[in-house]
């Protein structure tokens, strides 16, 4: 899978705010890309910002464009409109490369809070 979530990096940062970590499976460029991050199926890409291995947090938006490298990390972080429950969750994670590739990466996996 391109995008592989790092088991164990999923966090929940207070009661609306969680943060986890993708791996970079695919390769190293610049991408332009358009993500999209789901959790318990409610979409929650606008109150979302990511970082590329360790940098500085930038807020999700379509075209966006990051510089990658094969296996570097991907974190997320997430604001939620609600207050996060106890219990499983899931999330999902859909990239939609806009160049150099066209194609989507999508991973999907559960958490327990």
């Amino acid at each position: 899978m391109p995008i592989q979530y790092l088991k164990s990096s999923f966090r929940r940062i207070d009661e609306r705010t969680i943060e986890f970590k993708m791996k970079n499976m695919e390769g190293s460029a610049r991408v332009n890309v358009s993500p999209s991050i789901y959790f318990d199926g409610s979409e929650i890409t606008s109150g979302s910002t990511i970082s590329v291995k360790d940098g500085n947090f930038r807020e999700v938006k379509q075209n966006m464009d990051l510089d990658i490298l094969l296996g570097e990390s991907i974190t997320i972080r997430s604001n939620l409109e609600r207050q996060i429950n106890p219990g499983n969750h899931t999330i999902k994670v859909s990239i939609k490369v806009n160049w150099p590739l066209w194609t989507t990466f999508e991973s999907e996996f559960k958490v327990r809070v």
